[in-house]
C-alpha cells in the first residue's frame, strides 16, 4: 500500500481538536438557521450503525467540493468545535461508506468518492450562533435579499462575515 505523507499530515491536522468544523447550506438555509438560531437535523434519514437516523452533518474540510451531489450549497458556516463539544457529542461519519456508494475506507488509495472528513451530531444544535466563528457567502449569495436581512443579526453577534473569502 502506498503511503502519502501529505494526506497523513492533512488528516492528522483535520482530526485534531484545533480544527474548526464546517456546515454547508443554501442562502435560504442560512436565513432559517440564523432566524431560528438552530442548526436542524436533516429531514431525510441516513444509515448509521445499521439504523436510519437524522443528523446534523459537519465536515472538517472547508474546501470540500460537493457540487456533484448538491450544487447549491453556497454558504459555509465555520463552527468552534471546542465549544460544540461542551454540549454535543460529535461522531465521525463516512457518508459514502454508510450509503454504500463506496466500499473502500479513507486509507485506501483506490477509493473513488471524496474524503469528506465528516462529523455528525445526532440532534438539533440550539443557540447555533454561540458556536459560529464565521460565515462565508460564496458565489455572491450575500447579495440575496433574504441574506441581506440577517447581516445585522450576524454583526450584533460578532460573527465574522465573508463574501467569496474576503471579509465583508
Amino acid at each position: 500500500m502506498l503511503f502519502n505523507y501529505l494526506n497523513f499530515i492533512e488528516e492528522s491536522y483535520l482530526d485534531s481538536n484545533f480544527a474548526p468544523l464546517y456546515h454547508r447550506t443554501t442562502t435560504y438555509g442560512i436565513f432559517d438557521i440564523i432566524n431560528s438560531d438552530v442548526l436542524k437535523m436533516t429531514e431525510f434519514e441516513n444509515i448509521f450503525n445499521n439504523k436510519k437516523i437524522k443528523m446534523v452533518s459537519l465536515t472538517r474540510n472547508k474546501n470540500i467540493n460537493l457540487d456533484y451531489y448538491k450544487p447549491f450549497l453556497d454558504v459555509v458556516i465555520e463552527l468552534d468545535v471546542n465549544e460544540l463539544r461542551k454540549k454535543y457529542k460529535i461522531l465521525k461519519y463516512d457518508f459514502f461508506i454508510h450509503s454504500k456508494k463506496e466500499d473502500k475506507p479513507k486509507s485506501n488509495i483506490y477509493r473513488q468518492e471524496p474524503f469528506e472528513f465528516e462529523e455528525i451530531i445526532l440532534k438539533d444544535v440550539k443557540n447555533i450562533s454561540d458556536y459560529i466563528i464565521s460565515i462565508n457567502f460564496e458565489d455572491n449569495s450575500i447579495l440575496d435579499r433574504q441574506v441581506a436581512s440577517i447581516i445585522p443579526i450576524l454583526r450584533s453577534k460578532k460573527i465574522k462575515i465573508y463574501n467569496n473569502g474576503q471579509e465583508y
